[in-house]
């Protein structure tokens, strides 16, 4: 409890009773003579104050105490208690007590996700700091040698890779067309043809144009003559070397039905003659056919007779013969 005086007011004690200012107690009469009080009795009763007096004046003092004690400008009065809780509070130097906060479970979980791959690699770097260091192999480098002798460069160049067997203009390898025999105009007529120009001579022509791309077709030369109702055709076709035997492989048509040989002197070739008719792709008309093939390096010899009657053997083994002469 406050031990200030009651005259000062306290902070938020503005409703508490003000404390009654003590009665002022009026003075005794000083005692008068004998002979003064018997000879004026009228004069004291006259002097001493009568009770209206008294109640007025003590009325007086305690409104101007009050006056004195309430707060200026407060008008309202608290409820009792407050101000003086308020008080002891203050007085104590005490903070108000505040709630603890607890971790939610999302905070608990971004802990673990931020502080667990920092732990794991600190664990596993004390885990690796503390085994023995590997030793590393030592660096060996290959000692470079050199011929003793001075390498004959022919001789090199014959133990290398070798170039391509046949390059060059490939019509001065084609046999020539006999006399007497009708020109048969192949692609432009010079001679060069090209892979739609070879296309054009299958059914299907967009498949055959796709398959001579997509085999390494390179370039081609042919030449072609006929005799009354038979077509003959020698074809020189040059593939890629990375990719001449599969595309050799692929040219070689079906052999059901077909009446199979060899180039005489060549046992790698092959010669088919048909034993039926067949209609041809684009009309209805029918007609026999033959080939030969044989293979020289990157070139492909394709030599094919087409008849409205049954193919010469002799005649096609004869042209093949000749042809694969020139190339060999």
């Amino acid at each position: 409890m406050s031990t200030e005086s009651t005259g000062a007011a306290e902070p938020g004690a503005a409703a508490a009773v003000p404390s009654e200012p003590p009665t002022a107690i009026p003075p005794a009469p000083a005692e008068a003579p004998a002979s003064a009080t018997a000879d004026a009795p009228s004069d004291a009763l006259s002097k001493t104050p009568t009770a209206e007096q008294a109640e007025a004046t003590e009325q007086a003092e305690a409104t101007a105490t009050t006056e004195q004690t309430e707060p200026i400008g407060h008008t309202e009065a608290s409820e009792p208690g407050e101000g003086f809780e308020q008080v002891e509070t203050l007085a104590a130097g005490e903070e108000p007590a505040r709630r603890k906060r607890k971790l939610g479970v999302g905070a608990m979980l971004l802990i673990a996700v931020v502080a667990g791959p920092v732990i794991g690699g600190a664990i596993g770097y004390g885990i690796q700091a503390a085994r023995p260091a590997t030793p590393l192999p030592e660096l060996v480098a290959p000692k470079l040698t050199y011929s003793a002798e001075r390498v004959d460069p022919k001789a090199l160049a014959a133990a290398g890779p070798q170039p391509l067997n046949i390059d060059g203009d490939l019509r001065e390898l084609l046999i020539k067309r006999p006399d007497g025999t009708k020109d048969l105009l192949l692609g432009d007529g010079d001679g060069w043809m090209t892979a739609d120009d070879q296309a054009e001579t299958f059914g299907d022509s967009a498949e055959a144009f796709n398959n001579l791309l997509s085999s390494g077709f390179r370039r081609q030369a042919a030449v072609g003559w006929s005799v009354d109702d038979t077509q003959y055709r020698v074809n020189l076709m040059q593939y890629k070397p990375e990719s001449a035997a599969g595309a050799i492989t692929a040219m070689v048509p079906r052999t059901s039905g077909m009446d199979l040989s060899k180039i005489p002197g060549n046992d790698d070739s092959m010669i088919m003659v048909a034993q039926e008719a067949t209609t041809y792709a684009r009309s209805t008309e029918k007609y026999y056919w033959a080939e030969a093939l044989a293979r020289k390096g990157t070139v492909l010899m394709f030599v094919s007779v087409h008849s409205k009657n049954p193919v010469d053997r002799s005649q096609l083994e004869d042209i093949a013969k000749r042809q694969w002469e020139r190339l060999a």
